[in-house]
């Protein structure tokens, strides 16, 4: 019995020193970001309506501490401003509404632009929204970013219930743009 409750003890033990945020940077090019994931990512893409417009986009996510961390990216028929406006504000209201909520905050910010090898090469305005809302009559706490680069739109979300502030703060804070390479 001693053995079995050692054992019991040593396996509780480490899981309790394992890390639940396990963050590395994820480098997308080909969706052109680079951000923070708190674990191994999972990838999927699919076709969706933003507006009047059907796009292809591509999810890419990792949950930890309860919470989901995605970057969506959405290739867009042009590059132009208004597409881009449109996609940006599009995303915004359909990510609120996934949550049948209501923003609290909203703030503007810059994400830096950096080329294939992460050396900085600008900045770009970009838009956080705190939100909060229910899914399946759970509270939940969304933080996320929007921001539309060339013909790619981005939305950078940490989702849960009970979000840690710091651990989404590290997540939203890493969201970089990677510019095409010529």
């Amino acid at each position: 019995m001693r053995l079995v409750l050692a054992a019991l003890a040593a396996s509780l033990l480490l899981v309790a020193c394992s890390p639940e945020y396990n963050w590395r940077e994820i480098r997308a090019p080909e969706h052109g970001y680079a951000v923070m994931l708190p674990g191994k990512p999972a990838t999927m893409t699919r076709g969706i309506r933003l507006g009047e417009v059907e796009v292809s986009m591509t999810m890419q996510g990792a949950r930890a501490g309860g919470a989901s961390f995605t970057v969506a990216t959405a290739l867009l028929p042009d590059d132009s401003p208004t597409s881009r406006e449109n996609a940006v504000a599009a995303m915004r209201v359909a990510m609120v509404r996934n949550i049948a909520g209501a923003e609290r905050a909203v703030s503007p910010v810059t994400v830096e632009v950096v080329d294939a090898g992460g050396q900085r090469r600008a900045h770009v305005g970009a838009t956080q929204i705190e939100a909060s809302g229910t899914i399946r009559e759970r509270a939940v706490t969304m933080l996320a970013g929007f921001v539309a680069s060339g013909a790619r739109a981005h939305q950078w979300v940490a989702l849960g219930g009970a979000l840690d502030r710091e651990q989404a703060r590290t997540f939203l804070d890493s969201f970089r743009l990677i510019e095409p390479q010529r």
